[in-house]
């Protein structure tokens, strides 16, 4: 039976994020069989951070009480092949709340053993389990890390200092403490909120802690960790459970969560995707945030007043802007100072106050369309020029430790200076593709118009798979890419999508989240529908 093994090392997000006050979602799955979420999987882990497998809801069939173990892997490993999230591994009884049987330990027992050995990076173990239990799941959990929970739905149990001090006290086994209890009023999440609050600057070991029930989802908008539902989903895993799209727009209701105001700053941009691939994102997660277009020919006092403003979420740059915004900065990162460009300005707020810094994602929407391609192997990686683009393009060639880099370019001496600035590579200069080896990746950051067929030999083409990136957007299919094209086995990506990746990193480095792309690409696909 195959299976996907633990590695021996576990990402611990839950107390990474913990300890660094940034919080925490999990979403918990609710179908009988997760094969169900389809395509709509990635849809559904959009701004959350760690799934919950809901063992005890997991059905083949409408007559099996318990799932097999050769169920629970299967479903294990598609979860996994579908996503790159940590997983709980959950298993709820009936009187914990779940559905799974109450006597049932010994089967319990025999499912968490096959998470372990799965690499599962969590394994809930509920106080109420037998200690026998308890004793060999701790012996045998290898990496993962164990939640010792509690749950308790009669509404008698009030929060207090002497509850999490009894249950810190009783927790021998777990690595995260979890305590839900049912809310009977707001007062309780409020009560909830201060004990998390003196805790948290106590102890690096997280506390998950939840106030259960529709009078407890002020608990679920605040806690540093939260259970959060998706529309997508059969039903939440409890009453009370909110998405996390709910989740931001009632902290932004409360004043927890600021709207901010994005821009692009340059010229000629009147037709951006930008602004459509932001706010769409923005929207999906529930933010309040704002992005448009700010449109002027040089960097003068209105870019300057914007980003002076408290509000100013962070920007876009894009030409002729990507050098002279750099006076403006407190500081840039390494690659910008590499690139001799920044295409991303972030707000940073720390104790020393609010700062600016210069980013650039253009070689990281290069090297993600090279990723995303499938090419597990590059000997040699071609650039078609040696400007702005090629730049980048060198700088992700880098990151891939790519050994064998060629320059194709007509002015020897720009070449030169770009390969001088790319020490110690290896950078081998041609002043022609006719004169330029065989690669397994090629990214043209010239003028379409610049090369014809006829100036594209078959030779640069190596032999089995490839990809080419044309940086160039107009026209929609350039001279390479027809060329490309005849090539077997190989994949053709345009500037659109090198363009859509690296906003993707933007998008990133403002907020903390992965971009939610299949909203995007149906916002998009949209857009060009509506073109006349």
């Amino acid at each position: 039976m195959a299976s996907h093994m633990s590695n021996g090392t576990t990402r611990d997000l839950i107390s990474s994020y913990y300890v660094q006050g940034k919080q925490i979602f999990l979403i918990p799955l609710t179908f009988p069989n997760v094969t169900q979420a389809g395509c709509n999987l990635e849809r559904i882990s959009y701004g959350g951070d760690v799934w919950e497998l809901r063992v005890d809801l997991l059905r083949p069939d409408e007559v099996t009480k318990l799932p097999t173990k050769e169920y629970v892997l299967s479903q294990l490993e598609w979860l996994r092949r579908g996503s790159d999230m940590p997983i709980i591994f959950t298993i709820r009884t009936v009187s914990q709340g779940g559905q799974f049987p109450d006597g049932a330990a010994p089967e319990a027992l025999e499912l968490m053993l096959l998470a372990a050995q799965f690499g599962c990076e969590y394994i809930d173990v509920e106080f109420s389990w037998p200690e026998s239990l308890k004793q060999e799941i701790v012996k045998h959990k290898g990496s993962s890390k164990l939640i010792a929970s509690v749950h308790d739905w009669t509404g008698e149990v009030r929060w207090s200092d002497s509850l999490f001090e009894h249950y810190i006290k009783q927790d021998t086994y777990g690595d995260i403490l979890k305590l839900s209890f049912q809310a009977t009023d707001i007062a309780d999440c409020h009560e909830l909120a201060l004990l998390q609050r003196k805790y948290r600057t106590q102890s690096s070991k997280p506390v998950l802690s939840v106030a259960m029930g529709p009078p407890g989802q002020l608990s679920r908008i605040i806690s540093p960790i939260s259970f959060v539902t998706h529309p997508l989903l059969p039903a939440p895993s409890a009453a009370g459970q909110i998405s996390l799209a709910q989740v931001n727009h009632a902290k932004y209701l409360m004043g927890q969560l600021p709207k901010r105001n994005f821009y692009i700053f340059g010229n000629n941009i009147s037709h951006s995707l930008s602004p459509t691939i932001h706010n769409t994102a923005f929207a999906e997660l529930g933010l309040p945030h704002h992005y448009s277009i700010h449109e002027t020919l040089q960097i003068d006092n209105t870019v300057c007043d914007l980003m002076r403003k408290p509000e100013f979420g962070g920007a876009s740059v894009t030409y002729p802007h990507k050098l002279n915004i750099q006076p403006l900065l407190d500081s840039v990162s390494d690659a910008s100072t590499r690139l001799g460009a920044v295409n991303t300005v972030i707000v940073e707020d720390g104790k020393s106050g609010r700062t600016l810094r210069g980013d650039n994602t253009d070689w990281i929407g290069i090297l993600r369309c090279i990723q995303s391609s499938g090419l597990t192997k590059v000997d040699v990686g071609l650039v078609v020029g040696a400007g702005g683009a090629a730049r980048a393009a060198v700088y992700a060639y880098q990151q891939l430790d790519i050994q064998r880099i060629g320059l194709v370019n007509r002015t020897r001496s720009t070449a030169e200076r770009l390969v001088a600035d790319f020490s110690p590579s290896k950078i081998d200069i041609y002043g022609s593709l006719a004169e330029a080896p065989a690669a397994n990746v090629i990214v043209s950051c010239i003028p379409a118009d610049d090369v014809s067929e006829a100036d594209i030999p078959e030779h640069i083409f190596a032999s089995g798979a490839g990809v080419v990136i044309e940086m160039a957007y107009r026209p929609p299919v350039t001279a390479l890419m027809r060329v490309a094209s005849r090539q077997a086995r190989w994949k053709v990506e345009n500037g659109v999508a090198v363009l859509k990746e690296q906003a993707y990193c933007q998008f990133e480095l403002w907020t903390g989240r992965r971009a939610p792309v299949l909203a995007i690409r149906e916002a998009l696909d949209k857009r060009n529908a509506a073109k006349p």
